[in-house]
């Protein structure tokens, strides 16, 4: 099976998990409407397991490290390549919305509090403004603490980068001190995320102690299966391992425990997984067909994960306006409400955004690092012929 490996990659299968996962998490947050005692029920049961979106986020990010880097030299020049592609891939849509949420905080409170504006400055440089992992770190977009993982993983590929026979043993020295020395040294062996003892001497090193990053290694490890020279099972088996996944996704809720993360069962982080596990090796010997509608939600999935709590504003003053008299049908169709709001909110800062920022930024820092590239070789060569 002959691989072919783009920056980044586009695989639809991948694009589509990326859509379900932004979903999902939209679909839960979505369930604060419901606040009748059926409602609760359902959320419970159903809609809170859907926050494993971000575990399964996390598996994929450290999937794609491993594809979009196969390519990699060991220069500082694919490095800093590097670094310019993942920061245009997050920081612009993470700075509007930031700017969005302080212009929102600034008129809710008639005036812009310097503590805000420290938390959004915190955020805006993948800082935790608070330590402890019981308050997703206290950001002021709450999902965004999710952010400060990716860009720390980001930031232990690009050092390992600077290598490329030694590039995987790297990796393992810059993650084992948080994953395997620490809990070792504290006797804290615990892969749950709430549960982890929040560090407060730095915010920083809570993300390099934190179970979640071990969900990144997954990741890698099962992008480094779907690089193999193994040509994968038979068809037949294939689609077995398709139903498989799919059985290991639809019984989550009663697999998982509510409202926990982290790369157990129990926690929900293994089974996103073994699922997404189970597809790489299925899509080794056949196609996984996939609608475009998923692909296309796999494309705007940042902008919906980000953006989705903004669309619920218009989502909740619709809901007024239109003033249903039941009950049921008022909880039901505000969150019905909530989820169209805030996927079209994702679609129109995607659009509107991310797509044509995300772009000018990455085409304006490898033209500035040509430029310094090109005008540092200039000097070598000037000193070169002095001498």
């Amino acid at each position: 099976m002959q691989l072919k490996i783009d920056s980044p990659p586009t695989i639809p299968w991948i694009q589509a998990l990326r859509g379900i996962a932004a979903v999902l998490v939209v679909i839960t947050h979505s369930s604060r409407a419901l606040t009748s005692p059926l409602g609760q029920e359902y959320f419970w049961d159903l809609f809170v397991h859907g926050a494993l979106g971000v575990d399964l986020f996390f598996i994929i990010s450290g999937f794609i490290m491993v594809l979009t880097t196969q390519k990699c030299d060991g220069s500082k020049t694919y490095v800093a390549d590097f670094v310019i592609k993942r920061f245009s891939r997050i920081w612009p849509l993470l700075f509007v919305v930031s700017m969005v949420y302080l212009l929102v905080h600034w008129l809710r409170n008639e005036g812009l509090s310097s503590r805000y504006l420290s938390e959004i400055l915190s955020q805006l440089a993948f800082r935790p403004v608070n330590p402890s992992p019981t308050l997703f770190f206290q950001m002021p977009i709450d999902v965004a603490w999710t952010l400060c993982f990716e860009a720390f993983f980001y930031a232990v590929i690009a050092i390992s980068l600077l290598s490329v026979k030694w590039r995987w043993w790297i990796v393992a020295a810059l993650l084992a001190p948080g994953l395997v020395i620490y809990p070792m040294l504290t006797e804290s062996w615990n892969l749950s995320f709430y549960h982890e003892t929040a560090i407060l001497t730095s915010h920083y090193v809570n993300l390099a102690v934190s179970p979640m990053v071990w969900e990144f290694v997954l990741g890698m490890l099962a992008g480094q299966l779907y690089l193999s020279q193994w040509k994968g099972p038979p068809r037949w088996v294939a689609v077995i391992l398709v139903m498989f996944a799919m059985a290991a996704f639809v019984t989550v809720p009663i697999t998982h425990m509510p409202s926990l993360y982290g790369p157990t069962i129990e926690y929900g982080g293994l089974t996103m997984f073994i699922a997404f596990t189970l597809l790489v090796m299925a899509s080794k010997s056949m196609e996984l067909r996939i609608a475009r509608w998923m692909v296309w939600l796999g494309s705007i999935s940042f902008s919906v994960y980000l953006t989705h709590r903004l669309g619920f504003i218009p989502a909740e003053e619709l809901v007024q306006w239109l003033n249903v008299r039941d009950p049921s049908l008022r909880e039901w169709s505000s969150f019905a409400l909530h989820i169209v709001f805030g996927v079209t909110a994702g679609a129109v800062f995607h659009y509107g955004a991310e797509a044509p920022l995300s772009a000018w930024t990455r085409n304006s820092l490898l033209a500035l690092r040509k430029y310094l590239s090109g005008k540092r070789s200039a000097q070598l060569a000037a000193k070169g012929q002095a001498a």
